[in-house]
Parts: structure tokens; C-alpha cells; sequence
């Protein structure tokens, strides 16, 4: 097949590569032996188009510091590009943003699949200002109704933009998100630290109630750190002033990481804690699963998975108070801790990208054995 995926995340982007784009990377990477992939991706300072990781890259867009900026002329570019050479590929992969309606189905005779990570719902309207989350709002809702085929994340992701389509689809499948084998051997070497491993974006991620819990805890547990790893969406610095400080030594940014060291800082976390005001299937939490570490998430239903598992716990989401009180209880109790890590290592392990890949694969085949010369 001749494969093209519209995504505005790639390597080395200044804004930030997502769960999104680790699973482009990952399954692509599985694939691209048979077949011929294009990513279509969003222009930074300095992108070049050729191959990165053996995959085709094609930056569209302006090449400007601003994300605004960038976003808006990746979508006016990514939809001429899609106009003018749509109908060389087999199929299409749009991955779905509501803040980047590339609008492709429209574009182009060639079977195109939106792919949906997650929805926002009303946290866009809470989440940004509304010049911009009036119309994000409402892209959401209606965008999935131009569309045939559908490649969700999670089932929970797929009830809710499915409950309100009305019509039937020709494709709609969950294929999840998954892990590397090599995370399934890592022996766990629990050490003094809390670990958050996502987006340092406060409003999503809850990273405000984090703060607020660890200064509850902080005093109870004075060999305790707090360790932030992931992209640097908001200011880290931002973050640790919100505590007192007395305890802002005692929490650290580790950036944005990948391969072993993405592993030590997993393995050896006491707890890894996720408090997602929203969500759509994160990759963290599977990750720490197969390193047998135990979680901690908020309890929207995008992470209920968690607690039905025997994984981890939940506490209440937007509470700061609840989540002080989860973590309290899971650094008193070693294990309590072990018991969750083997049961989360057990449940990880039917996540492998080297069997969720051919799945990706098989769905993309179906779609693009419709197109007609």
C-alpha cells in the first residue's frame, strides 16, 4: 500500500511529540519493510523533508516559532497538499485535532481514515480562551460526521463520538496504544520518587492538583521527590512556585525522555501518579504497567481501565484532597505497591506494538481495497 498520514507531530518538532506521534513512530516503523509511508507533518525551524527513522517525511506549513501560527498554516497547507496529490495514494490516515480539520475526506477520491486519540468535550471551552475553544467545541462534534471510517483509541473514545454520528460506519475499530517488550524485563528498583510521566501541560494533565497533593504529603514523607518527565508544554518553573519554598528543591524536572533512561525513570518510581482532568489512552501508564510499577489516575472513564485491572487506584477527579489521600495510602503499603505492579505487568503484556501493528495494518488494507482506478 501506499500509505499517507496526516500528522502534525514528528521528531525533533520544538512543540512537542505526543502520544499521537509515538504511535505513528512505532507502528510505521513496524510496517514501512512493505509498504510505502508517507508522514505529513507540521513545518518547524530548521525541518528538512526526506527520512527520519526510515519514514518519508513531508513538512507542509510555516516555518514559525509561534504554535498558533504553525497550526493554522499546517492546516490550510496540509489540505492543498491533500487536494493536489491525494489521489496517489491508496489510503489516508487523518489524524483527528480539532484545532487541525484538514478536512481531507473532502479532498480527495482516496479512502481516508480518521483516526481519533481522544476528545476534549467541555474542557476546551474551560482549557482555552474562547476565540479559540468556541470553534474547537464545535469542530469536535461535527467533524467525525464527514467521515466514513474510523480508527479509535480506546472504546471509551469511540461510545462517545459514535453515540452522537447517527449514521453507520463502513470502518470502526479500537486499536490500542502499546508498549515495547523490552519494558516487560525491566526489573523494578523502587527509589524515593513520585513519578509524573506525560505532557507538562497543567489544565490536562492536573498537574496543579499534583502540586497541591505533594505539599499535603511532602512533610509526612521528608525523603520524598516529586520528578516531572515529558514534553514542556506549560513552564515547569511555573509549577514548582506553587509551592511553598521549603519544597521545591525536592521536585525536578527530568525533560523530555525516550530509550534507558525512560526506563530507570519508570522502574524506579514509587508511584506513578496521572491525574488527567481528560484523557484519551496514554501510553505512560502502560508503560509504567509493564515496568510493574503501581499507578495512581484521576477516575474518568478514559482511565477506569486502571482500577478494574487491580493495577492501581483512582481518586476523585479535580480533587487534590482524594489524590493526597491515594498516595498516602500506597507509599505506607510496599505491598500494596508489588501486589499492583505484577498485576499491571500481567495486564500490559497484551499490549505489544509487534502485535498491534499488523492489526493497523489489516484495518488500513480493508479501506484501501475500495479504491477504484
Amino acid at each position: 500500500m501506499k500509505i499517507l498520514q496526516i500528522i502534525y507531530e514528528s521528531r525533533d518538532n520544538p512543540f512537542g511529540t505526543g502520544g499521537a506521534g509515538l504511535r505513528a513512530y512505532e507502528i510505521y516503523g513496524r510496517l514501512k519493510d512493505r509498504h510505502d509511508i508517507t508522514l505529513l507533518c507540521m513545518r518547524y525551524p530548521g525541518a528538512a523533508d526526506g527520512e527520519i527513522e526510515g519514514l518519508r517525511h513531508v513538512f507542509v506549513g510555516a516555518e514559525s516559532r509561534s504554535l498558533a501560527r504553525s497550526v493554522f498554516s499546517y492546516t490550510v497547507k496540509a489540505a492543498q497538499f491533500v487536494r493536489r496529490l491525494g489521489g496517489s495514494y491508496d489510503v489516508i490516515v487523518e489524524n483527528f485535532l480539532p484545532s487541525t480539520p484538514v478536512f481531507s475526506r473532502l479532498l480527495t477520491r482516496t479512502p481516508v481514515i480518521l483516526q481519533v486519540q481522544g476528545v476534549m468535550e467541555r474542557h476546551s471551552l474551560k482549557k482555552f480562551s474562547p476565540a479559540y475553544a468556541v470553534p474547537m467545541y464545535l469542530v469536535e462534534g461535527a467533524y467525525p460526521s464527514l467521515y466514513e471510517h474510523f480508527i479509535f483509541v480506546s472504546a471509551v473514545t469511540k461510545d462517545k463520538v459514535m453515540a452522537g454520528r447517527g449514521k453507520k460506519a463502513g470502518l470502526c475499530e479500537v486499536i490500542p496504544n502499546g508498549i515495547n517488550r523490552e519494558l516487560l524485563d525491566t526489573a523494578p528498583e523502587e527509589r524515593d520518587y513520585i513519578l509524573f510521566f506525560s505532557r507538562i501541560d497543567t489544565y490536562t494533565k492536573g498537574l496543579d492538583l499534583l502540586m497541591a497533593a505533594f505539599g499535603v504529603i511532602a512533610d509526612d514523607f521528608p525523603g520524598l521527590r516529586l520528578v516531572l518527565a515529558g514534553y514542556e508544554f506549560d513552564r515547569f518553573s511555573a509549577l514548582r512556585d506553587m509551592l511553598r519554598p521549603d519544597l521545591r528543591g525536592r521536585v525536578e524536572y527530568a525533560g523530555f525522555v525516550t530509550g534507558t533512561r525512560k526506563q530507570e525513570l519508570l522502574s524506579g518510581a514509587a508511584v506513578v501518579v496521572l491525574p488527567s482532568r481528560h484523557e484519551s489512552s496514554p501510553i505512560s501508564i502502560l508503560e509504567a504497567a509493564a515496568c510493574a510499577r503501581p499507578v495512581i489516575v484521576s477516575d474518568i472513564p478514559e482511565l477506569a481501565f486502571v482500577r478494574e485491572q487491580q493495577m492501581g487506584v483512582s481518586f476523585k477527579s479535580g480533587s487534590s484532597d482524594d489524590l493526597s489521600r491515594k498516595m498516602t495510602h500506597l507509599l505506607n503499603d510496599s505491598g500494596l505497591r508489588r501486589g499492583l505492579g505484577l498485576q499491571g505487568r500481567d495486564y500490559a503484556r497484551q499490549f505489544l506494538w509487534d502485535t498491534i501493528a499488523p492489526c493497523f495494518e489489516n484495518a488500513l488494507q480493508l479501506v484501501a481495497d475500495e479504491k477504484r482506478p
